[in-house]
């Protein structure tokens, strides 16, 4: 390990040396991660890929329980037991995506947002948490991933700007998108950003001039969050990705403590036929969000 760094409320950054993982992993994908070689914690923990520097990797982690305690406490130097990367992760092929992040659903999206400025792929990020002191850490840390700088405001300065710029050129086009990344931001208590959830953005940039509305969401937070997500996405027929979150004993499908119900009948494994799923292929009615 070569850095465990505190970057919000019992959040912290986790720098890792593994040569292997970095080269193979891909936006979306998961490591299973342990503190240490002995019986105590039993059991790995899943945590995302947040980001890639070479032989580096980054995982971005929240501490929840006796596993994730333990972990802050890892000092550089130390070694961890990590294997991957595993599972299925999103696919990148949309123009002009927007990335709905729940609190700490910014882990894997972080990964996410440097591959499509990487291609050059405009983006969108709506990033929503309970207060301040909740996002706006994480979103310090996304732009730091990054090698440019997200656009800030409310989505009505990003329509505001579009007119503005097709006015100035007399089109409506790609060359008036002004960011090729921009960030809008919700808290539930108002004190950052809009005040609201981030379901609100999501709406306020589906009313966006065509040619600057999201054609595809990539989604990862709280089930109920990624419940209304996938509605609002199944109404307005804008093809959705979600990143779920489950129990797991052993990431690669064995223990099946990671099911969720399928829109065709049976379930899913998250942990194979995820963490990247159509939101399409789940049924949402079973799931208890």
């Amino acid at each position: 390990m070569l850095a465990n760094e505190l970057v919000g409320r019992e959040v912290y950054l986790l720098r890792l040396r593994a040569a292997p993982i970095a080269a193979a992993a891909r936006p979306g994908q998961f490591v299973m991660l342990r503190v240490a070689p002995g019986p105590e914690p039993l059991l790995a923990r899943p945590f995302s890929v947040h980001g890639v520097d070479g032989e580096d990797l980054f995982v971005l982690y929240q501490v929840r329980g006796r596993g994730t305690a333990l972990l802050s406490q890892a000092a550089p130097g130390d070694e961890l037991v990590i294997w991957g990367p595993l599972g299925r992760g999103f696919e990148l092929q949309a123009r002009r995506p927007a990335l709905v992040a729940g609190g700490l659903g910014i882990a894997p999206l972080g990964f996410v947002a440097r591959k499509l400025e990487d291609k050059g792929i405009p983006f969108q990020l709506l990033s929503g948490g309970a207060t301040r002191e909740a996002i706006e850490g994480l979103e310090k840390r996304l732009e730091a991933l990054l090698r440019g700088r997200l656009g800030r405001g409310p989505v009505d300065k990003l329509r505001s700007l579009v007119a503005a710029k097709t006015k100035a050129s007399g089109s409506l086009s790609s060359s008036t998108i002004p960011f090729s990344g921009t960030c809008t931001s919700t808290t539930i208590d108002g004190s950052y950003g809009e005040k609201g959830m981030v379901t609100l953005s999501l709406q306020n940039s589906f009313s966006l001039p065509a040619a600057y509305r999201p054609d595809a969401v990539l989604a990862c937070g709280p089930l109920p969050m990624l419940k209304a997500v996938a509605g609002m996405c199944a109404e307005k027929k804008v093809p959705c990705q979600v990143s779920l979150e489950a129990p797991m004993a052993c990431g690669v499908g064995a223990c099946l403590g990671c099911v969720l119900p399928a829109a065709a009948g049976g379930y899913v494994r998250v942990c194979q036929e995820g963490p990247v799923m159509d939101a399409a292929a789940l049924d949402w009615e079973r799931i208890e969000a």
